[in-house]
């Protein structure tokens, strides 16, 4: 029991610890670079602060994700192990809150917004984008097939198949439509200075959320399928006992990969003709 709950603790305590490390001045450098983006003693601070405040913010999400479900089903009687999708959720809402947490500097005097127009496209590749659609709409179709196909005998398990099912249609389907509006929604937030040290640092800040989100939403949505690839391997179908396994066990370590690697790939935000700045609003 010790031991149990001692392996847990250490883990929680050494991904702390290296959230709150120091963001040390070559990897800011690193970072930069990869975006394409020069540092100035103007946005230097603003991109050392966004680096550390994203990575706290995605370990708790990842961590409350894995943690605080088993904790709830144990307080209300239950019994929930830890669950690959709530850890992506979680790192979801650690990218989107450390995006909405960023202190955004503005000069003494009269504050100015940057009129350039602003596209996803820029900020995330176009592929991603599809993957999205594509990744939710099977999510829905494999949840559906699997409510439809025949089962034999059925497990314990099976005593939730329904409301199992039900929420992974549900689940990607608010995801699939809710995804790419979040996306559009942090692209298109005010940009409340014109200087182009700053503007330049706030588009690879704001590609670097929109990637996160995309990678932790993407793998979500890998985990859906494999949990509809999972039940599909359960029917009386044979082929689909035969083949699905393989689905669902590929699914989930994609999902992996998909937020490792997307929700950290840097990418540089083309430059746009800047337009006539305008007053911001208090």
């Amino acid at each position: 029991m010790v031991f149990g709950l001692l392996v847990p603790l250490i883990v929680v305590l050494i991904a702390l610890s290296r959230a709150y490390s120091e963001v040390d001045d070559r990897f800011v450098r690193q970072w930069a670079r990869a975006h394409g983006l020069e540092l100035t003693p103007d946005n230097r601070p603003m991109v050392a602060w966004y680096l550390l405040t994203a990575r706290v913010l995605r370990t708790w999400g990842v961590l409350g994700g894995l943690f605080l479900p088993p904790l709830v089903g144990a307080a209300l009687g239950g019994g929930e192990s830890p669950n690959l999708v709530w850890a992506f959720m979680g790192y979801l809402v650690g990218a989107i809150y450390a995006e909405l947490s960023l202190v955004r500097p503005v000069a003494a005097g009269r504050r100015s917004a940057s009129l350039v127009p602003r596209e996803l496209a820029d900020y995330l590749p176009r592929r991603l984008l599809w993957a999205q659609r594509g990744l939710g709409a099977l999510a829905v179709v494999g949840g559906i097939a699997a409510v439809a196909v025949p089962y034999g005998q059925r497990s314990p398990w099976f005593e939730r198949q329904d409301a199992i099912l039900f929420a992974v249609v549900a689940g990607a389907a608010a995801l699939g439509l809710g995804l790419e509006r979040l996306q559009r929604w942090l692209v298109r937030r005010p940009q409340p200075f014109v200087e182009p040290s700053l503007v330049a640092a706030d588009d690879a800040i704001r590609s670097q959320s929109v990637h996160s989100v995309a990678g932790s939403g993407i793998a979500v949505l890998l985990v859906l399928c494999g949990a509809a690839a999972g039940a599909l391997s359960m029917s009386d179908v044979q082929v689909l006992r035969r083949t699905m396994w393989v689905v669902a066990a590929f699914s989930f370590l994609l999902a992996l990969y998909a937020c490792l690697y997307y929700g950290h790939r840097a990418w540089r935000v083309p430059r746009r003709p800047a337009g006539r700045p305008e007053a911001a609003p208090a």
